[in-house]
């Protein structure tokens, strides 16, 4: 629900804001605004809090310290379990003494490790490309009166090559050997070997083309190619373990630190906005004014606090919210526990406006219901319900999945009850079994009545959409709109209970009243609401018979299950029909977690909520500690 807010201000002498400001980070109860300036004549009678010289230097010095903190933490490896360490806002000074030794000390083991890295890709490199040419040095008797060379090309100048082969036979008079390698997507290695008197001549030749010459590494460049190899081979051995070592260091500094590292740049973070907080207020020759919002409910509290530690030297008062700050005020939205996961529809959503409806327990009563009657399995619902919990205890530190495999379990209990109701067990192997039977109908053999059911629950859910508008409407004091939407309301329903006359679910005798009611209610809508009301009605009667794939979706996945165990049962082996039954089961499983999510998502948002949702809202973003 979307608590009842109230506008308060703060006073208090000047000398008594910063341990204001520090309480009221504590509470984190108060949505703080600018406070305006009021003038009195020529004279300020209030004016904008000014930071001081240390302060701003204060400022300066915590922001270069948490954009420090931040880059460490980048550089750290986040170890899988770890807890942000509780620095208070007089510790923090202190610790960020003891930070530079750890970061100079991350930042030398990543250059090592970064070094050792480069080294193994460049080994490999270079090994590569020796290693293709050592049979040329082979065949040509070894080093001792050949000149080797390597060069790299771009694969777009690759024509080159034909023009280096040329080239090179009429220096060398034939006597060289030319061999290309790929060393990557984009470059192509060249090995040239050739008599060592034709040197200055090749040097001069290849230094005047698109291309570059490969040189050794410096600890290699007096070894003969079998001698670079050979240690290039023992060195890609070792560098492993030594990048390994590395990363060791790094883990055990992060299991150390890390903790206390984030922590840190949380009260760092704190006592920026504490210095921040500042600018919203103003202040007079002795005394400071904060202003800001508060859920009703807390005010008191709120004041107990304040004068259990200031007595009556700082004030709280609630102050009265005029007509243009209505669509101003923080929208607050407090559930249950057990509501809370499903306020996870509402992130896709803007904020609701203040006043208006939060459809949070709408959903949680209407989404899992939906779900189960499109999965409407045991066997399905008992997998999911698994999954969910699994899923929120593997992510059980991020609200959003954890809340998100909550509503994934609630799914899963009823698509539970509802294959009782339906009487299915991974399809009709319940049945097959002789452990279950339909309760209320099969659907398979039940389509129209399912059909209807779908309809009906449509034709009720729209309703209480139009009936939750002009509820809130009239509580909200707008005669004008609860008028439109009571006859928007009266509309729908005299032309359903025409309907319903029609097919004789209702006696003829409310035929003639009930055309009577579709008329006046039609034209009084047509005259508040324009020619878009006429498409409205249209649009309501769509609305409705969307539910309908309530009744499709739920069909389709009957018909997989039972395709899984005949196609299942037609094996001649009993293990290989388990495992095609299985496959295919797990198949519409993971479309039953997928199609119902999707079409029960889009009945919430766009046939039911656009009856009566308002967004754009300001969410209340209290201060408070990270």
């Amino acid at each position: 629900m979307i608590e009842e807010m109230s506008k308060i201000q703060i006073v208090g002498p000047r000398g008594l804001l910063d341990e204001c400001i520090k309480v009221l980070h504590a509470l984190a109860v108060v949505h703080i605004e600018t406070t305006p300036v009021y003038l009195r004549f020529e004279e300020a009678f209030l004016s904008r809090h000014p930071l001081e010289k240390e302060r701003l230097q204060e400022k300066e010095t915590l922001e270069k310290a948490a954009e420090r903190l931040r880059n460490l933490l980048v550089l750290m490896k986040p170890p899988q379990r770890y807890r942000r360490t509780v620095i208070a806002s007089e510790d923090i000074y202190r610790v960020l003494e003891e930070i530079p030794p750890v970061e100079e000390r991350v930042r030398r083991l990543l250059s090592e490790k970064d070094a050792l890295t480069e080294e193994m890709k460049s080994i490999k490199r270079y090994e590569r490309l020796l290693s293709g040419f050592a049979p040329v040095i082979s065949r040509l008797g070894g080093l001792k009166n050949f000149e080797i060379i390597g060069l790299t090309l771009e694969k777009t100048k690759q024509d080159i090559t034909s023009l280096l082969d040329e080239e090179m036979a009429k220096i060398t008079g034939g006597t060289y050997e030319m061999h290309v390698r790929e060393i990557d997507e984009e470059t192509l290695g060249i090995v040239l070997t050739y008599p060592k008197k034709f040197d200055a001549k090749v040097r001069r030749f290849v230094s005047g083309e698109a291309i570059s010459e490969i040189r050794l590494p410096r600890e290699y460049e007096e070894l003969t190619i079998f001698e670079a190899l050979k240690k290039m081979s023992l060195r890609k051995e070792e560098l492993p373990r030594l990048i390994e070592k590395k990363e060791e260091e790094l883990e055990e500094i992060s299991r150390k630190w890390y903790g206390t590292v984030a922590g840190l740049l949380n009260a760092v973070n704190d006592a920026l906005e504490e210095i921040g907080v500042l600018t919203y207020c103003a202040q007079s020759k002795f005394a400071f004014v904060i202003e800001g919002w508060v859920p009703t409910r807390m005010l008191d509290t709120l004041k107990k606090k304040f004068h259990g530690i200031f007595a009556d030297r700082v004030l709280i008062r609630e102050i009265e919210i005029k007509e243009e700050e209505i669509d101003l005020i923080p929208v607050c939205i407090k559930n249950p526990r057990f509501l809370k996961p499903f306020e996870i529809f509402l992130k896709a959503l803007p904020t609701p406006r203040y006043g208006s409806v939060d459809p949070t327990p709408y959903i949680a009563l209407f989404f899992p219901g939906f779900f189960g009657l499109i999965v409407g399995d045991v066997g399905y619902g008992t997998v999911l319900f698994l999954a969910g919990l699994a899923i929120k205890y593997r992510f059980r530190h991020s609200d959003i999945i954890r809340d998100m495999a909550t509503v994934l379990s609630v799914c899963g209990v009823s698509s539970i009850i509802f294959g009782f109701l339906f009487g299915e067990l991974f399809g009709d192997l319940g049945e097959r079994l002789h452990i279950m039977r339909p309760v209320i109908f099969d659907r398979i053999n039940a389509l129209k009545t399912f059909l209807v059911l779908a309809i009906g629950i449509g034709i009720g859910h729209v309703l209480l959409g139009m009936v939750i508008a002009v509820v809130n409407h009239v509580t909200r004091g707008r005669v004008r709109e609860a008028a439109v939407k009571f006859s928007y309301l009266v509309l729908v329903l005299s032309f359903l209970m025409i309907m319903g006359v029609s097919f004789e679910f209702f006696p003829r005798t409310l035929l003639a009243p009930g055309i009577v009611v579709l008329v006046i209610s039609f034209l009084f809508f047509v005259i508040m609401e324009g020619v878009i009301g006429p498409i409205e009605f249209v649009k309501a009667l769509g609305n409705m018979l969307s539910y309908v794939r309530i009744m499709a979706i739920g069909t389709a996945s009957v018909v997989m299950a039972l395709v899984a165990n005949r196609i299942g049962g037609l094996a001649e082996n009993l293990f290989l029909g388990i495992i095609i039954a299985s496959l295919i089961h797990t198949l519409n499983v993971l479309l039953s977690i997928l199609s119902p999510t999707i079409q029960s998502m889009r009945l919430q948002y766009v046939e039911f909520m656009s009856k009566f949702y308002e967004g754009g809202g300001r969410r209340f973003e209290p201060f408070r500690k990270r």
